[in-house]
């Protein structure tokens, strides 16, 4: 199979593993070619935080201690990559230049994710009315409308400032921002995932989380591409 890279532009060749040769459903061709993937850093639970996935985290992480110590809060979050150079440079040109393209950059990745973990309802971090106007689109439906069947359950108010432009203080103290839109009535053991783009300090998703537990929502896993 011949590929063209979304990020880089350049055409590459993928081999079919045995699996997906006898595999009885479609192939996702991968966006991304070896080159650029091999600038990824792959996380998992046995490299980094048990809660978050943190990098170079081989218990649990500052961040992880702090919300349980601060506001007893498990955190019970996965991700992707860590978030490096190339991931850095990903989201600018996404995000902040508008390349929607790019959202299926990581398209195979987070099918094959998805793949392996079931939940009963999907949710995700909208971006804010401002940020949404003035990009065009919304970045993480954007990056997880074509893997799960999103729910739009919270809304966001635009902050003081983006989050990418304040420090790891800041983000700890940033005010509550989100609100549940949605007068429908779930079962208390319905199993939730909350999907965001980067996680960072946990900040914005465990605000999430919170919104969600005041309608009764109480079962509930994050997941992001990158932490």
């Amino acid at each position: 199979m011949s590929d063209r890279c979304l990020y880089c532009g350049n055409y590459f060749s993928y081999n079919l593993t045995i699996k997906e040769i006898f595999s009885l459903t479609s192939i996702q061709q991968d966006n991304i070619c070896p080159f650029c993937r091999g600038q990824l850093l792959n996380l998992s639970v046995d490299k980094g935080c048990s809660r978050c996935f943190k990098p170079e985290s081989r218990t649990i992480c500052a961040d992880c201690r702090f919300w349980e110590e601060k506001y007893n809060i498990i955190n019970c979050h996965q991700a992707l990559f860590g978030y490096n150079q190339f991931i850095h440079n990903y989201f600018r040109q996404y995000k902040r230049y508008g390349d929607i393209l790019l959202a299926d950059l990581f398209l195979k990745d987070l099918l094959i994710w998805s793949q392996n973990h079931k939940f009963d309802l999907v949710t995700y971090i909208p971006a804010s009315k401002g940020h949404k106007d003035a990009r065009g689109f919304d970045p993480v439906w954007e990056m997880y409308h074509k893997v799960f069947d999103l729910k739009p359950l919270l809304l966001k108010i635009d902050a003081d400032k983006p989050q990418a432009q304040k420090n790891r203080d800041e983000r700890l103290k940033t005010p509550q921002t989100f609100s549940c839109i949605t007068d429908e009535v779930y079962p208390s053991q319905t199993r939730v995932l909350i999907v965001d783009d980067i996680y960072t300090t946990g900040r914005t998703i465990l605000h999430a989380k919170t919104a969600l537990k005041a309608i009764g929502l109480n079962d509930i896993y994050t997941f992001s591409l990158s932490r």
